[in-house]
């Protein structure tokens, strides 16, 4: 019997550490676990006046009109290990300000991996971005490890609300692509896409691999990232909404997609 339940441990074992190596386990860092995607529930939001203008009530504020709190320490840590990195300082639970950091950068984090954390804040005043949790809240934004998925503005089919501010962050698996293709779009048009608009960001976040950013009704070409990993921001202004718009993703493996685009 003993022996029985050991060969049962170790079969399971076996497979978990399949799984890891498949999902990317690298550095102590489990990235893009689909056993942690209920931690897609935190998410960064910027104010409507742009990035760094929120006090702590501020903050709070934010979450709560979403139906959601302050992220704690350890929602942001497990967002942080499927691939949650935005290179923003926010506040987040118990007045706490920092930021979540999956890829080290010269320009984000100080070159370190983890939560990069400012500590407890005793001036309230100050002025952050903020990070939520809403788990049952993630019609705008969110975390997306799904090999393929549809994604649309919030309240697609109808228009979207004014003052929004979306973030979806897609992580895949190590060698593979993502290849956006759009199947709507409708969003308020103007100079410089200036008051609605979508932004792609080929990397972890809103701050490097700045791919294009799309405003009116013609869809936008197909975009394929150079890595696992892309971002998508949509914002809307205090005036004036329209359709909005619909996309799909499917991942794509490196080596087939060189094969394709040699045999043509």
């Amino acid at each position: 019997m003993i022996a029985v339940h050991i060969i049962i441990v170790v079969f399971a074992l076996g497979l978990i550490l399949k799984e890891t190596q498949a999902w990317g386990y690298k550095n102590g860092i489990l990235h893009n676990s689909i056993w942690l995607e209920q931690a897609a529930g935190v998410y960064h939001r910027e104010s409507r006046k742009g990035r760094y203008q929120l006090t702590y009530k501020e903050a709070k504020a934010v979450c709560a009109y979403e139906g959601g709190t302050l992220a704690t320490y350890d929602q942001l840590e497990a967002a942080r290990q499927i691939g949650f990195h935005v290179c923003a300082a926010g506040w987040f639970a118990k007045g706490r300000v920092g930021y979540p950091i999956v890829k080290a950068g010269a320009n984000c984090g100080f070159g370190k991996v983890g939560i990069v954390n400012y500590g407890y804040r005793l001036n309230k005043s100050e002025r952050w971005d903020v990070y939520c949790y809403n788990p049952n809240s993630k019609e705008c934004g969110g975390v997306h490890t799904d090999q393929e998925k549809v994604l649309q503005s919030p309240g697609y089919p109808d228009e979207y609300p004014d003052e929004q501010i979306c973030y979806w962050h897609i992580r895949l698996r190590y060698g593979q692509k993502i290849r956006l293709h759009f199947l709507d779009f409708d969003v308020e048009d103007d100079t410089d896409c200036l008051s609605d608009y979508l932004e792609i960001y080929d990397s972890y976040d809103d701050i490097s691999g700045f791919a294009g950013r799309y405003c009116g009704d013609e869809l936008p070409e197909e975009f394929i990232s150079t890595g696992n990993v892309m971002t998508l921001k949509f914002r809307s202004d205090s005036s004036v909404s329209a359709g909005g718009f619909q996309l799909h993703y499917i991942a794509v493996d490196s080596s087939e997609l060189s094969n394709n685009e040699t045999s043509t």
